[in-house]
């Protein structure tokens, strides 16, 4: 890729990250331009190239939406300018824009965005969409399935932070396999890094490094909201030593502790998307979908894998559990409650199939609330800290974890997903 052409699909907090991100870790090439310094690789060799960067659009609904000239490629946004202007509560407008602005490009509504999204693309101002607008696991996974359907078809490449379009269906297809279906057939990439654990390297991890690995179990801590409201009811977050060095574990009630999730901002506009599963259920969908994906699990051809729906998911909810029966677990045999997202892959039937035999299996998801023992291997997570653990059919159990995340570990999901993207663009 010889220039990376951003638009930024919302600029509310991760796109806000990721453009100071862009900004810190810039290097000028000789004509004093904002570059990127991308992996290449060459007859086995690997070396490095300064590649051009710049945002030519961000669209939003609250801060107005901005977007350069069709007709003047060289034009660009200031994006320090911009992230100033979102930090003091104004409105994107054409001041931002170097140059001149095609002022009646600007975009608000769905329709208008899928307008221009087809523009941008068409007119080759942009190559890379970055999308990060919120979405509601309780619906249909829109309009963001439709915007990165919209922006592959136009010929650009999708650098997304959303679930939906992994864990919803559309007409009995998943929309994650229809979306990649587009991109290869328009020779585009659409990735994901920061859709499940903020940026931990997960979906990376199958693609490039688990070669011919099949998962056969999932099992993790996928909501830092519960992680953190359970941590403060137990009392692990709030041990204050007495008079006499020695721990209370003093607890809150479920009120206090979502209260002051709130107070940090991790949880949802709607809180029950946190308290009664639904987030984790879909990123355990979103993992059990891309797993099931052509390449994560065994031919096709011996296998066939059903994947439940979203609403099938068993899910528990914090809301009605006893303080006290969590405290009391804690204080007696160290045991913490917390909400375990889980999925395994089990036969479902074996049917004859023309000229070989097929195994039909299905995975088993829930997200349920869990007495943790010491010796498991989730038992040391507090607070916002995150895991997910996979078994496969080749290696022992493979666990990740993300300790305390910020708004640039997600930021570093889509950095990584444009570095890729360039460097193979």
């Amino acid at each position: 890729m010889k220039e990376i052409r951003l638009v930024l699909l919302g600029f509310g907090s991760a796109n806000c990250a990721l453009a100071q991100m862009l900004l810190e870790k810039s290097e000028k090439d000789a004509s004093c331009r904002q570059c990127l310094r991308v992996a290449t690789s060459s007859s086995g060799s690997f070396a490095s190239e300064l590649v051009p960067w710049k945002v030519v659009g961000i669209i939003t609904r609250r801060h107005g939406s901005i977007c350069v000239s069709f007709s003047s490629p060289s034009e660009e946004i200031n994006v320090k300018d911009a992230l100033d202007r979102i930090r003091t509560g104004g409105i994107l407008d054409a001041a931002l824009v170097r140059d001149t602005v095609d002022t009646s490009k600007a975009a608000t509504t769905d329709d208008e965005t899928t307008k221009l999204l087809k523009e941008l693309g068409k007119t080759r101002t942009a190559n890379i969409v970055v999308e990060a607008i919120p979405s509601n696991p309780k619906t249909n996974g829109e309009p963001a399935i439709s915007f990165i359907r919209t922006a592959l078809q136009a010929g650009m490449h999708v650098a997304s932070a959303n679930k939906c379009p992994l864990a919803h269906k559309q007409s009995d297809k998943e929309s994650y396999f229809e979306l990649q279906e587009i991109a290869k057939r328009k020779g585009k990439l659409y990735l994901h890094e920061s859709a499940v654990m903020d940026g931990v390297p997960i979906f990376s991890l199958w693609n490039n490094s688990l070669q011919n690995v099949t998962c056969t179990k999932i099992r993790g801590l996928l909501n830092s909201t519960t992680t953190m409201i359970l941590s403060r009811i137990e009392g692990h977050i709030n041990d204050v030593p007495d008079s006499d060095g020695q721990v209370e574990h003093v607890g809150e009630t479920f009120e206090e502790a979502l209260e002051a999730a709130k107070r940090m901002g991790i949880v949802e506009t709607d809180d029950s998307l946190d308290t009664d599963g639904w987030d984790a259920a879909m990123k355990l969908r979103a993992l059990c979908v891309f797993l099931s994906s052509s390449g994560k699990l065994l031919s096709s051809e011996e296998h066939v894998v059903s994947i439940p729906p979203l609403e099938a998911v068993a899910r528990d909810s914090i809301r009605q559990i006893d303080p006290e029966l969590i405290r009391g677990a804690f204080r007696t045999s160290r045991k913490k409650m917390r909400s375990v997202a889980s999925a395994e892959l089990i036969d479902l039937a074996s049917n004859p199939a023309i000229g070989r035999h097929q195994t039909v299996k299905t995975w088993k998801m829930s997200v349920k609330n869990e007495f943790l023992s010491q010796s498991d291997p989730l038992y040391n997570l507090n607070g916002t800290s995150s895991s997910v653990q996979f078994c496969t059919d080749t290696m022992g159990p493979i666990s990740i974890v993300s300790q305390d995340p910020t708004l640039m570990d997600t930021a570093y999901g889509f950095f990584a997903d444009i570095f890729w993207i360039a460097s193979r663009g």
